[in-house]
């Protein structure tokens, strides 16, 4: 019985490790290649993708404003701005025109003059601003769901110059390969997943002297197509 015992566990481990090793993603060779064609590899993948959950964080002169945002290529978004220096926060929702907004005090007092704000954040409560991508007010936010410009200005920068190749990393959880690129005094380091596709997990560096970050999560995930009620929306136009 004892022999039995032993021959069923080891045949349960090498099931389980069998198992787990056709579960795993499979190493895909990139970070054996040149330095430029892990870049031009892990472009393609991010300026192809139909969607994308982007949590960036970028520094500037008044403070460290962060996005995390899901969005697609149809003009689909959803998440969150934080504005540096006390700026506020926002929630967003976007689906096709429609956009919704919902500030706190803080992010109305940032971005409307003080009397309007405080008209404002009474009037919307903890509700949601509602109108759509034509609104001057909400243009720039409407820009900001839009992941085709974000890959076209993606595919046009930080992709030039001296690359090297670094080494190892871990983001969030799966291994990828380092390259740096210099231009000038500007830096970019790309990580790129070496597991699976080669999709670039996180770009950071500094340019113009200021530092961002952004992880490229969720490839190719819809984003979530549930927006506010109406009786949890106040319309644009009531705002004076």
């Amino acid at each position: 019985m004892a022999r039995f015992r032993k021959a069923a566990a080891a045949l349960a481990a090498g099931c389980s490790a069998a198992l787990l090793a056709g579960l795993a993603p499979a190493g895909n060779g990139i970070e054996d290649e040149s330095p430029r064609a892990i870049v031009d590899k892990a472009r393609t993948e991010l300026t192809q993708a139909r969607s994308v959950h982007m949590v960036a964080h970028a520094d500037g002169e008044k403070g460290a404003t962060t996005l995390d945002l899901r969005f697609d290529v149809d003009g689909n978004c959803a998440g969150s701005v934080s504005l540096p220096r006390g700026g506020g926060r926002a929630e967003i929702v976007k689906r096709g025109q429609d956009i919704w907004v919902k500030p706190d005090v803080a992010f109305l007092r940032s971005q409307v003059p003080a009397p309007a704000a405080d008209g404002a954040a009474a009037l919307i409560g903890d509700r949601w601003l509602h109108g759509t991508s034509d609104n001057v007010l909400l243009r720039k936010l409407t820009d900001v769901c839009d992941l085709k410009d974000f890959q076209r200005a993606y595919a046009s920068r930080l992709t030039t110059g001296q690359l090297r190749k670094g080494g190892p990393a871990t983001v969030g959880g799966t291994p990828a390969v380092t390259v740096t690129g210099t231009r000038g005094g500007d830096t970019a380091t790309f990580y790129v997943a070496t597991e699976g596709e080669p999709r670039l997990l996180r770009l950071e560096g500094r340019e113009d002297g200021r530092s961002a970050r952004a992880d490229f999560l969720e490839y190719g995930a819809p984003v979530p197509a549930r927006t506010p009620p109406p009786g949890q929306s106040v319309d644009i136009s009531e705002l004076r």
